[in-house]
């Protein structure tokens, strides 16, 4: 299941519609905001309540890093690992490149119900 809170998608949204952004995906304004309204219904909405900052070395990550915390996720699913382990290993969370989340994702280690 794929854990947000408020900010943390108010903050996908500052990005993605970005102009550069959008230019470089070849989609409308109107794609990325659709694209972000089915991530929020697919997602499980988290109250971040405890904040265990500084944790990251770079500040910016650690608002995803409470979310995931909080929501007791099963592992964090980014290309910025080096970022993420060792702040997540201190709370018992994988952190996965995508394509190994999805490697494990096909071994069964994580199920569509997680």
């Amino acid at each position: 299941m794929l854990l947000l809170d408020f900010k943390l998608v108010c903050e996908y949204r500052e990005v993605a519609l970005r102009a550069q952004h959008i230019a470089a995906s070849d989609r409308t304004l109107q794609d990325a905001e659709e694209l972000i309204a089915i991530l929020e219904d697919l997602s499980s909405q988290v109250l971040v309540v405890t904040k265990h900052r500084p944790l990251s070395p770079d500040p910016d990550d650690d608002m995803v890093l409470d979310v995931a915390i909080n929501g007791d996720a099963d592992a964090i699913v980014t290309n910025n690992v080096r970022d993420f382990a060792v702040a997540a290993r201190r709370f018992g969370i994988p952190v996965l490149t995508p394509r190994n989340f999805l490697l494990a994702f096909r071994r069964g280690e994580f199920s569509h119900a997680d």
